[in-house]
């Protein structure tokens, strides 16, 4: 197995700067439909929105690694499994590209940052 790590971590006060400057604009460029409901129904909504952010950069790094670019925001959704563990779905486009990937991701906040871990496992050819 080849593997790669990605992490990332997200300021919430800057995020905060950046909704108030351009709004629901910015956080719909940036999540699907999906990961906004979730983040509306937590009770705060700028640590859930981070957390996605830092989770979705987490995993396009440990991409990077393995030659895998020009991901948008959209190509990745996180959401959460059975047991309500996150983890990242894949749009078909980057699903074409990265189907040999099993890719795990850890997400945590605190009032202030969130952040975000992806590890990315790929079979040796």
């Amino acid at each position: 197995m080849r593997f790669s790590v990605g992490t990332d971590i997200v300021d919430i006060e800057k995020l905060r700067g950046s909704v108030a400057r351009w709004g629901q604009k910015f956080v719909m460029r940036v999540l699907t439909a999906h990961e906004y409901e979730y983040c509306r129904s937590k009770v705060n909504f700028l640590q859930s929105v981070a957390g996605r952010i830092a989770c979705k950069e987490a995993v396009y790094k440990a991409l990077y690694q393995h030659g895998i670019s020009g991901i948008s925001w959209k190509d990745i959704e996180v959401r959460e499994g059975p047991g309500r563990e996150p983890f990242a779905a894949f749009s078909d486009e980057l699903s074409a590209k990265a189907k040999q990937f099993e890719v795990a991701i850890s997400i945590s906040h605190t009032d202030r940052h969130a952040i975000a871990v992806a590890h990315i496992e790929k079979p040796r050819s």
